[in-house]
């Protein structure tokens, strides 16, 4: 991993090394992409400027999110079907999230379950929850999360209907519906 500089070096790793489908599903996004781009595009004009002559000796980058104290104002979001990416999948993602004392988040349309996630971590965990026509596999979630001592469910509103994802649809990956 040493010669991996950035985000980009270990994008092109991914797509050297794992299926195009595979590729594609966590790369891509919804329709041509435009929005992916212009949040990209976005984010390339923040400018990080440095203050000069300062101590930075006893710099604290700790914070508390939702009673959890972290290293660093960080939480592993929502990625769904992690099987895919990795042969342990998201208890995976929990684990390393833990030892690092990382909040970390399942999605709702993960690989594994709401109980083993939560076992797998011994740190915070939260869950990303569509809200569901049938209202009982909502109550549902939300039980299960409540009993395995989830910090946070996070729903998702904005998605009413799968994305049509082109990328997706041309590889033949597809997923769920929410």
């Amino acid at each position: 991993m040493s010669k991996y500089y950035n985000i980009d070096d270990l994008r092109l790793l991914a797509k050297r090394r794992v299926p195009q489908a595979v590729f594609d599903y966590a790369d891509g996004a919804a329709e041509d992409e435009l929005t992916k781009k212009n949040n990209r595009n976005a984010y390339r004009k923040w400018k990080l400027i440095p203050d000069a002559l300062i101590d930075v000796a006893d710099v604290d980058t700790e914070t508390e999110v939702l009673g959890t104290k972290m290293p660093y104002p960080f939480a592993l979001g929502p990625t769904a079907i992690s099987y895919l990416f990795h042969h342990s999948g998201e208890p995976a993602v929990a684990r390393a999230a833990s030892k690092r004392n990382f909040p970390s988040t399942l999605s709702s349309i993960a690989s594994t379950n709401i109980e083993d996630y939560a076992d797998a971590s011994d740190g915070s965990v939260w869950y990303q929850m569509y809200v569901w026509k049938n209202r009982e596999i909502s109550y549902d979630f939300i039980k299960r999360c409540k009993e395995k001592k989830y910090k946070a469910i996070m729903l998702t509103v904005d998605v009413p209907v799968g994305g049509k994802r082109e990328r997706d649809l041309r590889s033949g990956m597809t997923v769920p519906p929410a």
